[in-house]
């Protein structure tokens, strides 16, 4: 059983983590500004949900377990909720949060990561990559296949 007082702990002994109270019912975990874990109380201060960043190859994974889902507002982002997180066992939860917080460093500019002591790392995609048929206008060259092609989000 995990408490939130246990995520707390290794949300804050992350390097460079600092630790903010947003929106009145919701502690959150960031690296110079941008959040990597949400610890979301309910209207009587008590903890509700856990939400971090997952790999997108993790993230279909992980949502089809009973009490994850994807995270209100940021599913789209690659995140994802987890229902009353003391039904877990700690030790799953960490690897997780810390995975959460490596993602989140690699968004940052490879100079800040560097600075912060960390070996820069390229942002993974968000998204799974999609393969999308680019259909040739008028006459086919010789030599050009109707291959697809492999497009990113970003592409």
């Amino acid at each position: 059983m995990t408490t939130f007082d246990a995520l707390r702990r290794v949300c804050a002994l992350l390097p460079h983590a600092e630790p903010e109270r947003k929106w009145g019912n919701v502690d959150t975990f960031l690296v110079r500004r941008k959040m990597f874990a949400i610890l979301v109380l309910d209207a009587r201060g008590r903890p509700a949900d856990l939400w971090f960043k997952v790999d997108a190859e993790r993230f279909l994974e992980l949502t089809d377990r009973p009490g994850v889902r994807p995270a209100p507002y940021l599913a789209r982002a690659g995140w994802v909720a987890i229902d009353e997180p003391r039904r877990f066992a700690l030790a799953e939860l960490r690897p997780l949060i810390e995975r959460s917080h490596r993602l989140v460093v690699a968004g940052l500019p490879q100079r800040v990561q560097r600075a912060l002591g960390f070996e820069p790392m390229r942002k993974p995609p968000t998204r799974a990559a999609r393969v999308v048929v680019r259909q040739a206008d008028g006459p086919r060259h010789p030599g050009l296949a109707d291959t697809p092609r492999l497009v990113t989000s970003r592409s």
